[in-house]
Protein backbone atom coordinates (compact mmCIF):
# COMPACT_ATOMS: atom_id res chain seq x y z
CA UNK A 1 0.00 0.00 0.00
CA UNK A 2 2.85 2.35 0.92
CA UNK A 3 4.51 1.59 -2.42
CA UNK A 4 1.35 2.49 -4.34
CA UNK A 5 0.98 5.75 -2.42
CA UNK A 6 4.57 6.77 -3.15
CA UNK A 7 4.11 5.90 -6.81
CA UNK A 8 0.95 7.99 -7.10
CA UNK A 9 2.65 10.91 -5.35
CA UNK A 10 5.57 10.72 -7.81
CA UNK A 11 3.20 10.73 -10.76
CA UNK A 12 1.40 13.78 -9.32
CA UNK A 13 4.69 15.66 -8.90
CA UNK A 14 5.75 14.87 -12.46
CA UNK A 15 2.36 16.00 -13.74
CA UNK A 16 2.62 19.33 -11.91
CA UNK A 17 6.15 19.81 -13.22
CA UNK A 18 5.03 19.12 -16.78
CA UNK A 19 2.18 21.60 -16.45
CA UNK A 20 4.54 24.26 -15.15
CA UNK A 21 7.00 23.58 -17.97
CA UNK A 22 4.24 23.88 -20.54
CA UNK A 23 3.04 27.09 -18.93
CA UNK A 24 6.54 28.53 -19.00
CA UNK A 25 7.03 27.63 -22.65
CA UNK A 26 3.83 29.46 -23.54
CA UNK A 27 4.81 32.43 -21.46
CA UNK A 28 8.46 33.30 -22.12
CA UNK A 29 9.44 35.80 -19.41
CA UNK A 30 6.32 37.95 -19.80
CA UNK A 31 6.68 39.24 -16.25
CA UNK A 32 10.14 40.62 -17.04
CA UNK A 33 9.28 42.03 -20.47
CA UNK A 34 6.88 44.97 -19.94
CA UNK A 35 5.03 46.34 -22.94
CA UNK A 36 5.57 49.98 -23.85
CA UNK A 37 6.41 52.02 -26.94
CA UNK A 38 5.73 51.66 -30.65
CA UNK A 39 6.51 48.67 -32.87
CA UNK A 40 6.66 48.61 -36.67
CA UNK A 41 5.04 45.37 -37.83
CA UNK A 42 7.26 43.10 -39.94
CA UNK A 43 5.27 39.86 -40.16
CA UNK A 44 1.56 39.16 -39.95
CA UNK A 45 0.12 35.66 -39.75
CA UNK A 46 3.63 34.27 -40.37
CA UNK A 47 4.01 36.26 -43.61
CA UNK A 48 6.15 39.32 -44.30
CA UNK A 49 4.01 42.45 -44.39
CA UNK A 50 3.59 44.36 -47.63
CA UNK A 51 2.37 47.49 -45.82
CA UNK A 52 5.35 49.14 -44.14
CA UNK A 53 3.18 51.57 -42.16
CA UNK A 54 1.56 48.94 -39.92
CA UNK A 55 2.18 49.77 -36.28
CA UNK A 56 1.24 48.76 -32.76
CA UNK A 57 1.82 51.07 -29.77
CA UNK A 58 1.53 50.21 -26.08
CA UNK A 59 0.96 52.76 -23.32
CA UNK A 60 1.83 50.96 -20.09
CA UNK A 61 0.57 53.86 -17.95
CA UNK A 62 -3.02 53.47 -19.18
CA UNK A 63 -2.97 49.94 -20.64
CA UNK A 64 -4.09 51.33 -23.97
CA UNK A 65 -3.03 50.31 -27.47
CA UNK A 66 -3.26 52.20 -30.74
CA UNK A 67 -1.72 52.15 -34.17
CA UNK A 68 -2.30 51.79 -37.90
CA UNK A 69 -3.85 48.55 -39.15
CA UNK A 70 -3.59 48.94 -42.92
CA UNK A 71 -6.51 51.23 -43.70
CA UNK A 72 -7.60 52.86 -40.46
CA UNK A 73 -6.16 53.98 -37.16
CA UNK A 74 -7.19 51.58 -34.39
CA UNK A 75 -7.29 51.75 -30.62
CA UNK A 76 -8.15 49.53 -27.66
CA UNK A 77 -6.97 48.24 -24.31
CA UNK A 78 -4.87 45.35 -23.09
CA UNK A 79 -4.62 43.36 -19.88
CA UNK A 80 -1.77 41.18 -18.67
CA UNK A 81 -1.61 38.43 -16.08
CA UNK A 82 1.35 36.24 -15.21
CA UNK A 83 0.73 34.00 -18.21
CA UNK A 84 -1.72 35.75 -20.55
CA UNK A 85 -2.03 38.83 -22.76
CA UNK A 86 -5.51 39.90 -23.86
CA UNK A 87 -6.57 42.72 -26.18
CA UNK A 88 -10.10 44.12 -25.86
CA UNK A 89 -12.40 47.05 -26.67
CA UNK A 90 -10.76 47.35 -30.10
CA UNK A 91 -12.19 50.00 -32.38
CA UNK A 92 -11.04 52.01 -35.38
CA UNK A 93 -11.75 54.96 -37.61
CA UNK A 94 -14.06 54.28 -40.57
CA UNK A 95 -12.11 55.29 -43.67
CA UNK A 96 -12.86 53.47 -46.93
CA UNK A 97 -9.87 51.77 -48.59
CA UNK A 98 -9.05 49.42 -51.48
CA UNK A 99 -9.84 45.75 -50.95
CA UNK A 100 -6.18 44.77 -50.53
CA UNK A 101 -5.74 47.21 -47.64
CA UNK A 102 -9.03 46.08 -46.08
CA UNK A 103 -7.80 42.48 -46.18
CA UNK A 104 -4.57 43.40 -44.38
CA UNK A 105 -6.52 45.32 -41.75
CA UNK A 106 -8.93 42.45 -41.17
CA UNK A 107 -6.02 40.04 -40.62
CA UNK A 108 -4.26 42.50 -38.31
CA UNK A 109 -7.27 43.05 -36.04
CA UNK A 110 -8.14 39.34 -36.00
CA UNK A 111 -4.55 38.63 -34.96
CA UNK A 112 -4.90 40.90 -31.95
CA UNK A 113 -8.07 39.07 -30.92
CA UNK A 114 -6.29 35.70 -31.20
CA UNK A 115 -3.25 36.70 -29.12
CA UNK A 116 -2.73 34.81 -25.86
CA UNK A 117 0.86 35.68 -24.92
CA UNK A 118 4.02 37.29 -26.24
CA UNK A 119 7.79 37.38 -26.09
CA UNK A 120 10.28 40.21 -26.35
CA UNK A 121 13.88 39.84 -27.47
CA UNK A 122 15.89 43.06 -27.62
CA UNK A 123 13.92 45.46 -29.81
CA UNK A 124 11.75 42.70 -31.30
CA UNK A 125 8.30 41.63 -30.17
CA UNK A 126 6.36 38.51 -31.13
CA UNK A 127 2.68 38.00 -30.39
CA UNK A 128 1.67 34.37 -29.95
CA UNK A 129 -1.43 32.25 -30.01
CA UNK A 130 -0.16 29.67 -27.53
CA UNK A 131 3.05 28.63 -29.32
CA UNK A 132 2.09 29.83 -32.80
CA UNK A 133 3.60 33.16 -33.90
CA UNK A 134 0.87 35.44 -35.25
CA UNK A 135 2.63 38.82 -35.43
CA UNK A 136 6.11 40.22 -35.04
CA UNK A 137 7.61 43.69 -35.10
CA UNK A 138 10.58 45.87 -34.27
CA UNK A 139 10.53 48.77 -31.84
CA UNK A 140 10.56 52.05 -33.73
CA UNK A 141 13.29 54.66 -33.37
CA UNK A 142 12.36 58.05 -31.87
CA UNK A 143 11.85 59.49 -35.36
CA UNK A 144 9.76 56.55 -36.52
CA UNK A 145 7.73 56.62 -33.32
CA UNK A 146 6.87 60.27 -33.88
CA UNK A 147 5.70 59.41 -37.38
CA UNK A 148 3.60 56.52 -36.07
CA UNK A 149 1.98 58.84 -33.52
CA UNK A 150 1.09 61.17 -36.39
CA UNK A 151 -0.74 58.19 -37.88
CA UNK A 152 -2.82 58.21 -34.69
CA UNK A 153 -4.37 61.63 -35.46
CA UNK A 154 -7.37 62.26 -37.70
CA UNK A 155 -9.38 65.41 -38.41
CA UNK A 156 -13.08 65.28 -39.28
CA UNK A 157 -15.15 68.32 -40.24
CA UNK A 158 -18.82 67.97 -41.09
CA UNK A 159 -21.58 70.41 -41.98
CA UNK A 160 -25.10 69.55 -43.00
CA UNK A 161 -28.57 70.89 -43.46
CA UNK A 162 -31.53 69.71 -45.49
CA UNK A 163 -30.08 71.05 -48.74
CA UNK A 164 -26.32 70.80 -48.21
CA UNK A 165 -23.73 68.31 -47.04
CA UNK A 166 -19.99 68.46 -46.33
CA UNK A 167 -17.72 65.80 -44.86
CA UNK A 168 -13.95 66.21 -44.69
CA UNK A 169 -11.61 63.62 -43.17
CA UNK A 170 -7.86 64.16 -43.13
CA UNK A 171 -5.04 62.07 -41.73
CA UNK A 172 -1.29 62.02 -42.32
CA UNK A 173 -1.69 60.27 -45.67
CA UNK A 174 -4.99 61.27 -47.25
CA UNK A 175 -7.51 64.06 -47.66
CA UNK A 176 -11.02 62.76 -48.21
CA UNK A 177 -13.91 65.11 -49.00
CA UNK A 178 -17.55 64.66 -49.92
CA UNK A 179 -19.98 67.45 -50.75
CA UNK A 180 -23.01 65.43 -51.77
CA UNK A 181 -24.34 62.37 -49.99
CA UNK A 182 -24.95 60.65 -53.32
CA UNK A 183 -21.41 61.18 -54.62
CA UNK A 184 -18.32 59.11 -53.92
CA UNK A 185 -15.71 60.81 -51.73
CA UNK A 186 -12.83 62.64 -53.41
CA UNK A 187 -9.49 61.34 -52.17
CA UNK A 188 -6.08 62.92 -52.62
CA UNK A 189 -2.69 62.83 -50.92
CA UNK A 190 -1.97 64.91 -47.85
CA UNK A 191 1.49 66.40 -48.41
CA UNK A 192 4.11 66.61 -45.67
CA UNK A 193 3.90 70.40 -45.78
CA UNK A 194 0.12 70.40 -45.34
CA UNK A 195 0.31 67.87 -42.50
CA UNK A 196 2.98 69.92 -40.78
CA UNK A 197 0.73 72.99 -40.98
CA UNK A 198 -2.21 71.09 -39.50
CA UNK A 199 -0.02 69.86 -36.63
CA UNK A 200 1.16 73.41 -35.89
CA UNK A 201 -2.41 74.72 -35.89
CA UNK A 202 -3.50 71.87 -33.62
CA UNK A 203 -0.71 72.54 -31.15
CA UNK A 204 -2.05 76.07 -30.77
CA UNK A 205 -5.37 74.85 -29.32
CA UNK A 206 -6.35 72.78 -26.31
CA UNK A 207 -7.81 69.66 -27.90
CA UNK A 208 -9.18 68.37 -24.60
CA UNK A 209 -11.39 71.46 -24.25
CA UNK A 210 -13.01 71.32 -27.70
CA UNK A 211 -16.29 70.16 -26.17
CA UNK A 212 -16.41 73.36 -24.07
CA UNK A 213 -16.12 75.82 -26.97
CA UNK A 214 -19.04 78.22 -27.24
CA UNK A 215 -20.37 78.74 -30.80
CA UNK A 216 -20.36 82.45 -31.74
CA UNK A 217 -23.77 82.10 -33.40
CA UNK A 218 -26.60 79.55 -33.31
CA UNK A 219 -28.63 80.14 -36.46
CA UNK A 220 -28.56 76.39 -37.14
CA UNK A 221 -30.84 75.91 -34.15
CA UNK A 222 -33.78 77.87 -35.52
CA UNK A 223 -33.57 78.96 -39.19
CA UNK A 224 -32.26 75.92 -41.05
CA UNK A 225 -28.66 77.08 -41.39
CA UNK A 226 -26.07 74.33 -41.78
CA UNK A 227 -24.81 72.92 -38.49
CA UNK A 228 -21.08 72.13 -38.42
CA UNK A 229 -18.72 70.38 -36.02
CA UNK A 230 -15.03 69.55 -35.76
CA UNK A 231 -13.68 66.28 -34.38
CA UNK A 232 -10.02 65.49 -33.74
CA UNK A 233 -9.19 61.84 -32.99
CA UNK A 234 -5.88 61.27 -31.23
CA UNK A 235 -4.78 57.67 -30.66
CA UNK A 236 -8.35 56.50 -30.44
CA UNK A 237 -9.61 59.29 -28.19
CA UNK A 238 -12.23 61.48 -29.85
CA UNK A 239 -12.51 65.21 -29.10
CA UNK A 240 -15.48 67.05 -30.64
CA UNK A 241 -16.87 70.57 -30.60
CA UNK A 242 -20.53 71.42 -29.99
CA UNK A 243 -22.43 72.25 -33.19
CA UNK A 244 -21.77 75.69 -34.64
CA UNK A 245 -22.96 77.59 -37.72
CA UNK A 246 -21.08 76.53 -40.86
CA UNK A 247 -18.88 79.42 -41.96
CA UNK A 248 -18.72 80.86 -38.44
CA UNK A 249 -16.64 78.53 -36.24
CA UNK A 250 -15.46 79.49 -32.74
CA UNK A 251 -12.47 81.83 -32.96
CA UNK A 252 -10.18 79.29 -31.27
CA UNK A 253 -10.50 76.81 -34.14
CA UNK A 254 -11.36 79.15 -37.03
CA UNK A 255 -7.93 79.04 -38.69
CA UNK A 256 -7.77 75.24 -38.40
CA UNK A 257 -11.29 74.76 -39.81
CA UNK A 258 -10.59 77.11 -42.72
CA UNK A 259 -7.36 75.22 -43.46
CA UNK A 260 -9.18 71.86 -43.48
CA UNK A 261 -11.69 73.23 -45.97
CA UNK A 262 -8.99 74.84 -48.12
CA UNK A 263 -7.07 71.54 -48.40
CA UNK A 264 -9.98 69.97 -50.27
CA UNK A 265 -9.80 72.51 -53.13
Amino acid sequence: MKTITILLFSILLNSCGSTQDAKSSLNPDMSTAPLNGTYSITTLDSKATTNTKLSLSFDSATNRIYGFSGCNNFFGTYTMTADKLTFSQIGSTKKMCPEAENAIESTFLETLQETTNYKVSGNAITLLNNKREVLSGMQASDTEESQKQDNGMTFRYSAATRGSYTLIEIDQNTIKSQFNRADKPNIKTCTKADWSTLKELTEAINIASLDKLEPPSKAHQYDGAAAASLTIIVNGTQHSTPSFDAGNPPKTIAVLVNKLIALTK
